[in-house]
């Protein structure tokens, strides 16, 4: 069996997605999503509410992936991410090791019908 590796999320957007100019000249640009996921309300008397999430920061897009993301997304709205993990290792300015995992975005797409960005 060969191993995979394939994420699919599906969540609402936290907060407005970043668009940056990446690469020499800044001719690329990326976009950084952050999702709340596993939104569970939780009854501890009746008529009391408590709602759980999960954020998921770290979420990349590049390519065509960034139009879509910078002309329809904003934060609130419903979409499904397809992607894979990727590990980012960086040391800060006092040379301590970090480590998160980044995904990267093959595909997204939009649950909610909201219109084009203003």
């Amino acid at each position: 069996m060969s191993a995979q590796n394939q994420v699919t999320l599906i969540g609402r957007l936290a907060r407005d997605p970043e668009i940056d100019e990446v690469g020499k000249d800044k001719k690329y640009k990326k976009a950084n999503l952050c999702l709340a996921v596993r939104n569970i309300k939780k009854k501890f008397k009746p008529g009391e509410k408590e709602i759980d999430a999960d954020f998921i920061d770290g979420i990349v897009a590049w390519g065509k992936q960034v139009d879509f993301v910078e002309n329809y997304l904003t934060k609130g709205r419903m979409i499904v991410v397809h992607g894979e993990l990727r590990p980012d290792r960086w040391k800060d300015k006092e040379n301590k090791n970090h480590y998160r995992l980044t995904v990267i975005a093959n595909s997204i797409q939009s649950l909610d019908s909201k219109k084009k960005k203003e």
